[in-house]
């Protein structure tokens, strides 16, 4: 009997460490992907900012709230657009969108199957003098599914 209970008892720590391992191990490569994706967002941005509003400023994004779940590769940026005299009827959602669109073209940037485009921009806002921009790369299929749980949204606030 004794030997039995020791058995369970064993069998029960591996499986534990093994379920621990594997978790270490998936949060890593979801971290490493996440940073990845982070890193080539920022680049699009800065570049198609650049080119766009004609300065040398670089812009570093934060990820988006994890509140849609793992894996899912938008991030935030934001700026203080006033002080940099920046014209938000000469500088649109729609511009920076085909600035973006030029950008992954002209690199070749990969993006999940069932994406059209790798970026999109899913919110656009401004308080107190701070622009706001949330960018999706559409790389993973986590991101795509967010992307279209957004448009539902949308649809049904309407």
């Amino acid at each position: 009997m004794v030997i039995f209970l020791i058995c369970i008892a064993a069998a029960i720590i591996v499986i534990a460490l093994y379920l621990m391992i594997h978790r270490v191990f998936l949060k890593q490569a979801t971290l490493m992907v996440q940073k990845n994706a982070q890193d080539v967002t920022d680049v699009a941005l800065n570049t198609s900012l650049k080119k766009l509003l004609h300065w040398d400023k670089d812009l570093n994004s934060q990820i988006v709230a994890d509140v849609w779940g793992k894996g899912v590769l938008a991030f935030e940026y934001h700026f203080d657009y006033k002080k940099e005299n920046i014209n938000l009827d000469d500088f649109t959602r729609q511009k920076l969108a085909v600035k973006l669109d030029e950008y992954a073209k002209e690199h070749h940037l990969k993006m999940a199957p069932q994406a059209s485009q790798p970026f999109v921009i899913t919110d656009w806002w401004k308080y107190e003098g701070i622009l706001h921009i949330d960018i999706a790369y559409l790389i993973n299929e986590a991101t795509v599914e967010y992307i279209e749980d957004l448009k539902k949204l949308k649809l049904n606030s309407n």
